[in-house]
C-alpha cells in the first residue's frame, strides 16, 4: 500500500509498504480521505520539524546525547543519529474509510461501517489504517466522506470551545482563521455567540466572513484590541479563543487586553507564553488550555487500551468529542465543503503539499483521495526484489519485531554474523520495510502467521513488546521453527510453563535474551567462581534511571512492571552465577512503587542474591554492577566494561562495554547448526519470570515467598 511519511531532515516520501494489522481493540480501515493539517505538517516539510532543528531546540536531547557519547563513544552516537534521521515518520491524523476488519475486543464497529478517524501515528496518509477503537467515529449517514476527513482538526475546535464555556449573547474572539479557527467561529455562532475574527491574511478573513461572523480584523491594518473595544461599547470581549501558532507572546498579551474583567483566555494553538502580568491580574483573567481533541488525550488507557470514562463524570471525551463534530457537519451547523481548497489522488501527494506551501493561506483544506481497491493478506507483505544470501550452510533467521532495540542491537548483530534474514515482521509497515532493506531481506510483512508458514524461515528471532513473547513463542514452536525471544519469556508463570510446554512438544530449540550471561566479564567471573567451594553473596544493583508513568514498560498487561519486564535479567545472572536454583525471595519496595525494589534470594546450596533496582539514580552514573563475595574473595563487573578479581586469582579485564548480546546469538545460531550446546533454554525464562513474579508476592504479602 502506499503511505505518506517525512524523513529526519524534513524530506516527503510516498512509499509502498506493507498494509498494517488490525490487532487487539483496533479496527482496520480502508481510507477514503486523508486531510493535510496545513499547519503542522507543512511546518516539517519544510524543514521546521529536521532532526538537527529539533535537537537544537530542546537542550536535554543535547545533553542526552553527549551522555549517550560519553557512554558509547562519538561514532555510535553519530551511527544512531543518523538512523534516526533516515528513519520515516508517519504523518497524517485525520482520516475517513470504511471498516474492513475488526480486532479482537471491538464492540462499536462492524465491517463496512463508515467511520472517521484520528490520532498521529493512527489515522496516517496511507491507503489502509489501523486505528484504535477510540479514535473512530461512526459517519452519519448524510455525510461525505470528504466532510468526515476534517473530524480531527473538527474535535481539537470543539475541545477549545468547551473550554471557553461560551452561553448564548456571548462576544468570543478567534484569534487566527486557519482551518482550526474556521471551524471554531462556527462552532460559536451555532451556540449563539457574536463571534469576531482576527488574522493576516485578507484571504482567510474573506473565507470566514462568508461563513458569518460578526466581525473580521487584519491584524496587520487594524488595532483588534480597538476594535474589539469599539464593537463591544468598551465592555471587551467575553472570551478570545486563540488557534494561531506563533512563537510571539504578542498574541496572548493582546487578547488579554482584548478580554473584559474576569474574561476568558483559551489556548489552543501553541503560542509564546510571557505573559504581561498587568493587563492579567487587573482584569482576573481566566486562563485556560486546550488539550488537542479532549480528555483521553494522551491517556493510553483510553487510546490504546480502549478504556473509557464514565459519562457522568466525564462528558466530553476525545470520542465522544468526535462524534459530536460530525453530527455538527451532518445538521449543517458547520460547513466544511466551504474550507476546501483542493483535492489530490494520494499518487499525486508530493504536489498536494507543494501546493499547500506555495499557496500559503489560500490554502485551507486540502484533501487526499485513496482509491477503492479489494483487500486482502497479500497487501500485508512487499517484495523487496533484493536476493537474500540464503546459505544451506546457515540457518535462515526471520526478524520479528523491527522497534528500536531490534533496529540497535539484533540488526548489526545479524549482519555483523551474516546470518540469512528472508523476511522482517512488524506491526508497523514502514519499519518492517525498512528494517528489511537494512538486512537485505526478501520481504517485509506486518503477517506473523504468513512467516510461521514460509519454508525459507527455520528460526524466528522475536523482539516485539513483552505482552507477545510468550503467545508468539507458542505459535513458532508449533509450526517447527526454532525460536530466540527477547527477554522476558512470558509475564506470568503460567504464560512461562506454557511456553516449555509448547517447546518440548515440538521439539525445537528455544533460547532466551538473556545476554548478559555471554558477557567476556561475566564469563571470566563464572569461571573463577566454578573453582569456589562454598555459598555466594551476590549483589547486582541496577541503576535504571527513570520511566514516565505512561510508559509502555510500567503496563502490567503490555510490559509487566520492571521487576518482570526487566528484572528478570539480574534473578538470571544471579542464578547461574551462583550455580543452584532459587528456593525463596523476600523483598521491600520504596514507598507505593513495585519498580522501586530491594530482594534477596534465597538459593538451594546457601547462597544469597540481592537485587537493588531503582529509577531514583542519575543516569550519567554507570547503570549495572554486580559484586560477587565468596571464600575470602571480591569479583566486581562494572558495568559490564570491565571485571576484577580480589583475594582469589582471575585475570582482571577492562574494555569497551559488552553485554554479550552477538555472543547469545552465535551460541543460538551454532545450535541450530549441531555445533554448541544451547546455552540458555525456555527453563531459564521461566525460572527468572518465576523469581520475578515471587518478589511482587514477597511485597504485596510482606513475607518471604517460597519461587
Amino acid at each position: 500500500m502506499k503511505q505518506l511519511f517525512f524523513d529526519g531532515k524534513g524530506a516527503l516520501h510516498i512509499e509502498d509498504v506493507p498494509a498494517p494489522a488490525c490487532g487487539e481493540g483496533k479496527v482496520l480501515v480502508q481510507t477514503a480521505y486523508s486531510l493535510i493539517s496545513a499547519g503542522t505538517e507543512t511546518t516539517a516539510a519544510t524543514g521546521g520539524g529536521s532532526l538537527i532543528k529539533r535537537v537544537m531546540k530542546q537542550p536535554y536531547l543535547i545533553k542526552s546525547a553527549i551522555d549517550f557519547a560519553m557512554k558509547q563513544g562519538v561514532g555510535a552516537m553519530i551511527k544512531t543519529v543518523k538512523q534516526v534521521a533516515d528513519e520515516w515518520m508517519p504523518i497524517g491524523y485525520s482520516a475517513s474509510g470504511v471498516v474492513i476488519e475488526i480486532g479482537a475486543g471491538v464492540t462499536r464497529f462492524a465491517v463496512g461501517d463508515r467511520v472517521a478517524c484520528a490520532g498521529a501515528r493512527q489515522a496516517n496518509h496511507a491507503e489502509f489504517i489501523s486505528v484504535p477503537e477510540n479514535l473512530v467515529a461512526k459517519i452519519p449517514k448524510d455525510l461525505s466522506f470528504r466532510e468526515a476527513a476534517f473530524v480531527t482538526l473538527g474535535a481539537i475546535a470543539l475541545q477549545g470551545v468547551r473550554r471557553a464555556e461560551p452561553t448564548l449573547g456571548e462576544t468570543v474572539v478567534v484569534v487566527g482563521t486557519g482551518l482550526i479557527g474556521l471551524i471554531t467561529a462556527q462552532l460559536l455562532r451555532a451556540n449563539g455567540c457574536r463571534v469576531i475574527a482576527t488574522d493576516l491574511s485578507d484571504e482567510r478573513l474573506a473565507v470566514v466572513r462568508s461563513l458569518g461572523v460578526d466581525l473580521t480584523i487584519n491584524a496587520d491594518a487594524a488595532d483588534p484590541v480597538k476594535a474589539v473595544s469599539s464593537f463591544t461599547h468598551s465592555l471587551g470581549a467575553d472570551a478570545v479563543i486563540l488557534c494561531a501558532a506563533t512563537k510571539s507572546s504578542e498574541a496572548i498579551n493582546q487578547a488579554f487586553k482584548m478580554c473584559r474583567e474576569r474574561g476568558r483566555v483559551i489556548i489552543i494553538g501553541a503560542v509564546g507564553m510571557e505573559l504581561d502580568r498587568a493587563d492579567f491580574y487587573n482584569k482576573e483573567i481566566d486562563l485556560r488550555m486546550s488539550r488537542s481533541y479532549g480528555p483521553g488525550r494522551y491517556d493510553r488507557r483510553f487510546e490504546e487500551k480502549g478504556f473509557d470514562y464514565p459519562p457522568a463524570y466525564v462528558r466530553w471525551t476525545e470520542t465522544r468529542n468526535l462524534e459530536s463534530f460530525l453530527e455538527a457537519v451532518a445538521s449543517k451547523r458547520v460547513n466544511v465543503e466551504a474550507l476546501i481548497s483542493s483535492e489530490y489522488p494520494i499518487d499525486q501527494a508530493q504536489q498536494a503539499y507543494d501546493d499547500v506551501i506555495k499557496g500559503g493561506a489560500s490554502k485551507i483544506g486540502v484533501l487526499l483521495k485513496y482509491p477503492e481497491q479489494k483487500f486482502d493478506s497479500s497487501k500485508r507483505i512487499y517484495h523487496l526484489n533484493l536476493q537474500s544470501p540464503i546459505s544451506n550452510l546457515q540457518p535462515s533467521i526471520a526478524l520479528v519485531g523491527a522497534g528500536a532495540f531490534a533496529k540497535l542491537m539484533h540488526v548489526p548483530n545479524l549482519k555483523a554474523l551474516n546470518v540469512s534474514v528472508p523476511v522482517v515482521v512488524s506491526g508497523s509497515g514502514a519499519s518492517a520495510r525498512q528494517v528489511a532493506e537494512m538486512l537485505k531481506a526478501e520481504k517485509a510483512t506486518t503477517d506473523y502467521e504468513s512467516v510461521l508458514s514460509d519454508s525459507n524461515v527455520s528460526a524466528v528471532l522475536i523482539s516485539t513488546r513483552h505482552n507477545l513473547h510468550a503467545s508468539q513463542t507458542i505459535a513458532a514452536a508449533k509450526a517447527g521453527k526454532h525460536i530466540f525471544v527477547e527477554k522476558p519469556l512470558g509475564l506470568t508463570v503460567e504464560e512461562c510453563e506454557q511456553v516449555v510446554q509448547a517447546v518440548e512438544q515440538a521439539g525445537v530449540l528455544c533460547t532466551i535474551g538473556f545476554n548478559r550471561r555471554f558477557s567476556p566479564y561475566a564469563l571470566e567471573a563464572k569461571k573463577v567462581l566454578e573453582s569456589l567451594a562454598g555459598a555466594k553473596h551476590i549483589v547486582c544493583r541496577v541503576n535504571a534511571g527513570a520511566l514516565p508513568k505512561s510508559h509502555w514498560l510500567l503496563d502490567p498487561s503490555e510490559g509487566g512492571g520492571r521487576i518482570i519486564g526487566e528484572g528478570c535479567h539480574f534473578f538470571d545472572l544471579m542464578t547461574w552465577l551462583a550455580g543452584s536454583t532459587p528456593v525463596s525471595v523476600s523483598a521491600q519496595k520504596i514507598g507505593d512503587d513495585e519498580n522501586e525494589v530491594s530482594a534477596a534470594v534465597k538459593f538451594s546450596d546457601g547462597s544469597l542474591g540481592t537485587l537493588i533496582y531503582t529509577g531514583l539514580g542519575d543516569t550519567q552514573y554507570p547503570k549495572e554492577r554486580i559484586e560477587i563475595f565468596a571464600v575470602g574473595g571480591v569479583i566486581v563487573i562494572d558495568d559490564f566494561r570491565s571485571v576484577e578479581f580480589s583475594g582469589v586469582r582471575g585475570k582482571n579485564i577492562k574494555g569497551a562495554q559488552d553485554k554479550g548480546h552477538r555472543a547469545l546469538l552465535k551460541n543460538f545460531l551454532e545450535a541450530m547448526q549441531g555445533k554448541a550446546q544451547l546455552m540458555i533454554t525456555a527453563q531459564d525464562g521461566l525460572m527468572a519470570t518465576a523469581c520475578g513474579e515471587t518478589t511482587l508476592k514477597a511485597i504485596r504479602s510482606g513475607q518471604a515467598q517460597r519461587v
